[in-house]
């Protein structure tokens, strides 16, 4: 970047709706630190997450004002000390790009640890690689996070969302048989991208249903919806079984069953991809990147914007009008 030069971003400095609290400006163009690469953002993603963070303003207080938005794609145009200059040029899909910084991919340029920029296939898109991260990456630590499933039976709850149906594509590839928990209208979709059966969430006797299901037990859960797996989901999953959870919106307070889980040796295993460690974060990125090489994962696409319709894309996510990843071109 030459002296002087500047770039776009949209940012906000209070918590609140969109639209009262997210600006277009322009700041000078960053510079990458050691072991940081500079990017020139392509694709921008809006995740739930994204949203989320910028309602609550959960981390404003530790930085006076953020640009949003954790993943995107785009294109290494310099590289801080200790990055090879080889990696200049290259095609790359971004990580967790505001978790804990506050400098997103709502942005036309971002410095970014190298390690959170990961090379794009060829034959993989800007906008594949902007779909990808944190969906996918959560859905790869939900089913492999703690090893192997080939054999396994695996139910992903969510499993028509942005995390769930990575987590089926990437369950039918590790070998498991996958137990999809979603509407009936997205059954035919989820058995393209691997799930044997579906099974409905909102109709009676789910833990019945479960069971017919799955008959020979579930092993683990990928699950989005911990409430509803507490409460009808136990009876279904074999001894020694892991529910990995990510989320309980439905209720973030469930009951814990703690006397059927215990004499079962059922664990429980909540987790944040933000909070990993860095070898968990480190096999999960490797291995959905291992996943799009080979050209494994289908992508979902919901809402496409432009970079000035960063607010309309959000509050297209926060209203829940996007069924798939929504994407932001910057230009």
């Amino acid at each position: 970047m030459s002296a002087g030069s500047s770039i776009r971003v949209w940012s906000y400095a209070k918590a609140g709706a969109a639209r009262d609290v997210m600006q277009l400006e322009r700041m000078p163009a960053p510079e990458p630190a050691a072991g940081e690469v500079l990017v020139d953002t392509k694709v921008s993603a809006v995740n739930p997450t994204d949203v989320k963070r910028r309602t609550t303003g959960r981390e404003l207080g530790r930085f006076a004002r953020i640009i949003p938005n954790n993943d995107g794609a785009g294109i290494i145009v310099a590289v801080g000390e200790g990055v090879s200059g080889e990696r200049i040029g290259e095609h790359v899909w971004l990580f967790a790009a505001q978790a804990g910084r506050p400098h997103g991919t709502a942005s036309s340029m971002l410095a970014i640890s190298s390690t959170l920029a990961i090379e794009l296939p060829k034959s993989a898109s800007f906008a594949d690689g902007a779909c990808i991260g944190v969906p996918a990456a959560t859905a790869w630590h939900g089913v492999l996070g703690d090893g192997a499933v080939a054999g396994k039976t695996v139910l992903v709850t969510g499993a028509g969302g942005r995390v769930g149906r990575y987590g089926v594509q990437i369950a039918k590839a590790a070998g498991a048989k996958v137990i999809a928990l979603s509407r009936p209208a997205k059954s035919e979709e989820l058995a393209r991208l691997g799930a044997s059966t579906t099974v409905d969430y909102t109709a009676p006797g789910l833990a019945d249903r479960l069971q017919a299901a799955a008959p020979d037990g579930i092993d683990r859960v990928c699950d989005a919806a911990l409430a509803l797996t507490l409460e009808h989901g136990l009876p279904a999953l074999n001894p020694r079984s892991v529910i990995a959870a990510y989320a309980s919106d439905l209720n973030p307070a469930p009951v814990l069953p703690f006397g059927q889980m215990l004499y079962a040796n059922i664990a429980l295993k909540p987790f944040s991809i933000f909070a990993l460690s860095d070898s968990q974060r480190a096999a999960a990125l490797a291995g959905v990147s291992e996943l799009l090489s080979a050209g494994k994962l289908r992508h979902h696409v919901g809402a496409r914007f432009e970079f000035d319709q960063m607010v309309e894309a959000h509050e297209a996510v926060e209203t829940g009008q996007v069924d798939g990843a929504c994407l932001v071109g910057v230009r």
